[in-house]
């Protein structure tokens, strides 16, 4: 008879730190995740000057064949572009790099101590105020040809969805075999129950002050991801940018959403909906939230207060806006880089 075994794995990937743990029968091998997200690396990265994503940006015709994995990482990024109206857009790669966001984080600027300021006219801002002559709705998927059709100099990021989606490659290849937890960055899926009736035990880092978590929960056959405005930033021309970019405006995004968190069944939805919702701001982003089916969120403020769907709450252990220090550092504690 097979005994029931814990399984750990780090590694780092995708400029994050990835995280396996396993409740298993036998000799299934969290491990096997980590070859998984080098691929899809080679794959999506536009910061490997030889991966397939690269190759498609350099790409000088109109028609580009793209590999099997790209192809449908694409058509998912193109699905979410078009079921959130533009706000999560593929396309915005010029705009990230007017930004400064031209290479790898680590290489901009060294995370530091920052606590985000709003001005006090962001809240009513116009939603456009600038266009791009292409976007999105410029990429075509040709399935017979395993190709994109998009007009040349077009470049295309797929950044953190890429991430969430990687994640939920992995989860798909550890389905089955017992209780798992996968978590890139905040990026996660937990799927089972590893001795606690309620699932996953995780803490919620609270975005202003990083070495305290601001939300306890349980989770289980769910994702979750986070969003922040706090994390990703360096200075270009004397102002603080940060990599989240409007594709109403074209530049960082003004938000009174400090940081949204999403639960939804995969994760690379909870990554492109908690992304929509700091777009939107708290009062807006917390309305979508509420009228998407299958979906929970929990945001923090400007002004500091945490506000959440009536499901989110039924997953809460305990809130706090002021954060709680780690006393010790958890496996499960979620680390917000996205």
């Amino acid at each position: 008879m097979e005994t029931w075994n814990w399984q750990q794995h780090t590694f780092r990937a995708m400029n994050t730190n990835v995280f396996g743990w396993r409740y298993s029968q036998g000799q299934q091998d969290v491990t096997a995740i980590e070859a998984l997200f080098r691929h899809q690396e080679k794959c999506l990265s536009r910061f490997d000057a030889a991966s397939d994503l690269t190759a498609l940006n350099r790409c000088a015709q109109a028609i580009c064949p793209v590999s099997t994995d790209l192809y449908a990482a694409l058509e998912a990024a193109l699905w979410a572009a078009t079921a959130t109206g533009g706000l999560y857009d593929p396309t915005i790669l010029a705009d990230l790099e007017r930004a400064g966001y031209d290479r790898s984080f680590e290489r901009i600027v060294e995370r530091a101590s920052f606590r985000w300021t709003v001005s006090p006219d962001l809240a009513d801002a116009p939603g456009v105020t600038h266009r791009r002559p292409l976007d999105y709705r410029s990429v075509e998927l040709l399935p017979d040809q395993r190709a994109v059709r998009r007009p040349v100099g077009l470049g295309i990021d797929l950044g953190g969805m890429g991430k969430g989606w990687t994640v939920d490659r992995a989860a798909d290849r550890l389905h089955g075999n017992g209780p798992f937890l996968i978590n890139a960055g905040g990026d996660l899926y937990a799927e089972g129950l590893p001795g606690d009736p309620r699932g996953w035990a995780l803490t919620l880092e609270h975005p202003l002050h990083p070495e305290r978590w601001m939300a306890s929960l349980h989770l289980a056959d769910s994702a979750l991801a986070t969003s922040t405005v706090t994390k990703r930033r360096w200075q270009k021309d004397g102002q603080v940018r940060h990599h989240l970019i409007d594709p109403r405006t074209g530049r960082s995004a003004d938000t009174d959403a400090l940081s949204v968190s999403v639960v939804a069944r995969r994760t690379v939805l909870a990554e492109i909906f908690a992304k929509v919702a700091l777009l939107l701001g708290a009062e807006e982003g917390m309305a979508y939230l509420t009228s998407l089916p299958d979906v929970e969120g929990l945001i923090y403020t400007a002004g500091q207060r945490i506000i959440y769907t009536a499901g989110f709450a039924a997953l809460l252990d305990d809130v706090a806006v002021g954060g709680v220090n780690h006393n010790t550092v958890e496996d499960s504690r979620v680390q917000d880089e996205s």
